[in-house]
């Protein structure tokens, strides 16, 4: 097809009849029948790491008590408008998983498995009878290849059983969650796959190291003759070597003195500079690890660099470069392939961080910052909670001020100042001064000397007394 045609399909709206991303001509036979082989970037050994590298279990496992602490919610709209639900049948199936299963094993398994093969699979049961709520049951992703789709994206996805039978599933019975992967868009892009040669080489190092307890020599020192002497006898050298064992080894015969019937030497073993290499060697690997897992080497006991002071300060780097983004990349993915399949359900779902020990510094800098807009009526209570998913308030549609606050007219730059009663009794009494005085309707003389002073004295105690308190200091 020329550009002419397909410029004139555009027009009429025809769709082409592609595959994402270029065309059938990505697909290639085995993937419709097997599924899409993905063994390149997540192959069926990853999982052997878990139980045979310490540096890549320890990462993984930190990760998955981390991100195991996270509650997901559920809720209808987003932003200011959600509204949290705990009853639909979307949540209950998620809490309950399955009858063998609870919502955090899967979990820990989930990210078990993001940090091996790079993706994690739920197969969608469902329910028993109407109104209840179906199951949802885990899938080894090694076993699990998509099957792409000419123009549907994926067509099915093909579970490879231990039996070799090829279970079919449907694209709405499988929720599937994986690292975006740019070089093959259906295969996963597992961490591992950047650690693995550091792993490699960490197991390397410490199959070698047990090789050598295991068949190498170790010895404590070496006695020899003295220079000038000739050699030990077989006789002297063995009587020697009992009589060293018998005693001075062993822990309750430490510190002892060594008594010998004819004169010799003792050259201690020390450890060498190789040997100390391969020690720095096996700390390198282990931070490279840590680095594609984005987890600080110092949260796990790598304290070479690290104080008491600043492991808050670790854990929450953690969170805030690795941990929350893959989080909210989880919980879009959720929302996506499991939300839509109740229609009538909650739209939207997102972790809880608030149970996060190491992110409450930053929630009580959020709090503040909130606490102030409510205190200068900038949002109401009911706006507040309503931007956090909980219910309204019969009280809270109307600003609450603190009581020492008054308004400010900004044409006139005056505080608004509501009007307050005269006090009972005057400071000076007017009864005592004649009536033309105090009387302004009528004419009154120039008056000069003490009875002036008093009616000066008289007005300035009136406008005093008329003044509030403000914050609290009476002028």
């Amino acid at each position: 097809m020329g550009l002419l045609e397909r410029i004139q399909d555009r027009r009429r709206g025809v769709r082409p009849e592609r595959a994402w991303p270029v065309g059938k001509g990505e697909l290639i036979a085995p993937d419709y029948a097997f599924g899409h082989d993905d063994s390149q970037f997540s192959p069926d050994d990853y999982g052997d790491y878990a139980a045979t590298s310490n540096d890549v279990y320890s990462v993984v496992a930190l990760r998955a008590r981390m991100m195991s602490k996270l509650r997901l919610r559920f809720f209808y709209g987003s932003g200011a408008d959600k509204r949290e639900d705990t009853t639909h049948r979307a949540v209950a199936q998620y809490q309950r998983v399955n009858p063998f299963w609870t919502a955090e094993r899967l979990t820990r398994m989930d990210e078990f498995c993001m940090g091996l093969w790079g993706e994690t699979y739920w197969a969608l049961e469902p329910p028993s009878r109407r109104g209840q709520p179906g199951e949802i049951w885990w899938l080894k992703p090694s076993r699990v290849r998509p099957v792409p789709h000419e123009t549907g994206y994926i067509q099915q996805y093909a579970y490879h059983s231990v039996s070799g039978e090829i279970i079919k599933f449907e694209p709405h019975e499988i929720v599937w969650q994986r690292y975006p992967n740019p070089i093959d868009e259906f295969s996963p892009l597992s961490p591992l796959a950047a650690a693995r040669l550091a792993a490699d080489t960490s197991s390397a190092m410490t199959k070698s190291n047990e090789a050598l307890f295991k068949r190498g020599m170790q010895i404590a020192g070496i006695v020899v003759p003295p220079a000038d002497k000739v050699t030990f006898s077989t006789e002297q050298a063995e009587d020697l070597e009992r009589a060293l064992e018998r005693r001075l080894s062993g822990a309750d015969k430490a510190h002892r003195w060594a008594v010998l019937r004819y004169e010799a030497q003792f050259k201690q073993m020390a450890i060498t500079n190789r040997d100390a290499e391969f020690v720095q060697g096996m700390n390198l690997s282990f931070r490279q690890v840590c680095r594609a897992y984005g987890i600080p080497s110092p949260m796990l006991n790598d304290l070479e660099n690290a104080t008491l002071a600043n492991a808050r300060d670790l854990e929450r780097m953690a969170w805030d470069n690795t941990l929350i983004s893959d989080a909210e990349f989880r919980a879009a993915e959720i929302r996506e392939q499991y939300l839509t399949r109740f229609p009538d359900g909650p739209d939207h779902c997102e972790y809880d961080f608030t149970q996060v020990s190491a992110l409450q510094e930053s929630a009580t800098e959020s709090w503040t910052r909130e606490a102030q807009a409510l205190d200068r009526g900038a949002i109401t209570i009911n706006e507040w909670r309503k931007g956090k998913g909980y219910p309204p308030v019969a009280w809270g549609d109307k600003p609450w001020l603190p009581v020492n606050k008054a308004p400010f007219d900004k044409e006139t730059g005056l505080l608004q100042l509501p009007e307050k009663e005269e006090p009972a009794v005057d400071p000076v009494d007017p009864a005592n001064l004649p009536d033309d005085e105090v009387n302004p309707a009528s004419p009154a003389p120039q008056i000069t000397g003490e009875k002036a002073l008093a009616l000066d004295h008289l007005a300035a105690r009136r406008l005093l007394a008329e003044l509030r308190p403000i914050n609290g200091v009476r002028l």
